[in-house]
């Protein structure tokens, strides 16, 4: 083997091929997106593949290596019939409390690698994986490492597992070690990934608020098919919510039909400033409320905490005039939820996650008024 010979130490389940607990049958091995693209970009500039894997399952008893040889061959197979050869796979049979020194992210696979074949840890380049042992087994030898997002690989980044680079998967790997990704992109790459990744964790998590999501969009339906008149309030953000979701409806969502009365109480500068400035900032949308409130109209209350002071003084006030009350919040609802006739909480702390799903929300909601207001007009 040349000196100078270039090598890549992989991970096998979660990062070739498709994580399943304790593989043990060759016909279930599937070789993830990705994989062969970039395996054979970085063959083609003289990269070397060593797979280091760890088989507790051989230790517990759940397979014997003969199981693991052939998963092995299966892979090796798949893939140099793509044009990849894989070296070498290593592996560490142990449990992990038989404390060996070959499971990752120990060196002694690493260790045996090079006395085989015949090279040293200056000619590794990278350690690639989805777990922490793979990129705490990098810094152990002194070498980078890349996280895949594959296999376990999101939940190690959400769990603050750093790399010297986070990858989508292999062929992304392949770009960085390629210096197709500059390396001044790591910030903004990592926090890009981390606000997807809880964007869609948090979209997982919004089922349970389909019955009040629902009955909010019934609720202002009704009302303004009776002639009623829907308000909206919210601070910063939440105030461009509130104007965003009133323009929706007084002027068109998706389907033509009449306008609908909707006003944001954000808007009028004049109001807010004469009374914030002669009553006080916690005053601004009550006397809105106590100006052109009547009974039977809406108020939708848009709080990411739940417990700002003019909009919990508006709900009170839009309360005691006979308004209906929905309030948008983030998790548990703050005083906001105790007050609301409807609560549709977001079930996170993360403000601009909560305000992502909040415009998501109101546009579902717009979706949902339009097609009653519009199918019950054709009746």
């Amino acid at each position: 083997m040349r000196s100078n010979s270039k090598f890549i130490l992989l991970d096998r389940d979660g990062t070739l091929i498709e994580e399943k607990n304790y593989l043990h049958d060759p016909d279930d091995v599937k070789i993830l997106p990705g994989v062969v693209g970039g395996l054979k970009k970085l063959a083609g500039e003289g990269y070397k593949f060593i797979v280091l894997t760890n088989q507790s399952g051989i230790g517990r008893g759940y397979f014997d290596d003969q199981d693991m040889f052939l998963v092995n061959e299966k892979i090796s197979s798949l893939l140099l019939n793509e044009g990849v050869k894989i070296l070498r796979f290593y592996h560490c049979p142990h449990a992990p409390e038989e404390e060996c020194e070959c499971r990752k992210p120990k060196p002694g696979m690493v260790y045996n690698a090079c006395s085989e074949l015949g090279f040293f840890i200056d000619n590794i380049y990278c350690v690639i994986g989805d777990k922490k042992s793979d990129i705490e087994l990098a810094e152990n030898i002194g070498v980078k490492s890349i996280l895949v997002l594959t296999g376990y690989g999101r939940s190690s980044f959400r769990d603050g597992v750093c790399a010297s680079y986070i990858a989508e998967d292999l062929e992304d790997a392949a770009k960085f070690i390629l210096n197709d990704v500059r390396k001044s992109d790591m910030p903004n790459k990592i926090i890009f990934l981390d606000n997807i990744a809880e964007h869609k964790d948090l979209l997982d998590r919004l089922d349970h608020i389909h019955v009040p999501t629902c009955n909010a969009a019934q609720l202002i339906a009704d009302r303004l098919r009776s002639g009623k008149r829907i308000f909206l309030c919210g601070n910063g953000g939440s105030a461009a919510d509130a104007q965003h979701m009133a323009s929706e409806l007084s002027g068109r969502f998706l389907r033509e039909r009449k306008a609908l009365d909707a006003i944001a109480l954000s808007c009028n500068s004049s109001a807010i400033t004469a009374i914030g400035n002669d009553f006080s900032f916690e005053d601004i949308f009550v006397r809105q409320i106590e100006a052109h409130g009547r009974d039977g109209d809406v108020l939708v209350a848009i709080s990411t905490s739940g417990n700002s002071k003019n909009i919990l003084k508006a709900v009170v006030k839009a309360k005691e005039m006979g308004l209906a009350t929905i309030g948008l919040t983030g998790e548990g609802g703050g005083e906001l939820g105790k007050l609301t006739d409807l609560l549709i909480d977001v079930p996170t702390s993360s403000t601009p996650r909560i305000q992502e799903m909040h415009i998501l929300i109101e546009h579902t909601i717009c979706e949902m008024i339009e097609n009653l207001i519009c199918d019950g007009d054709e009746e």
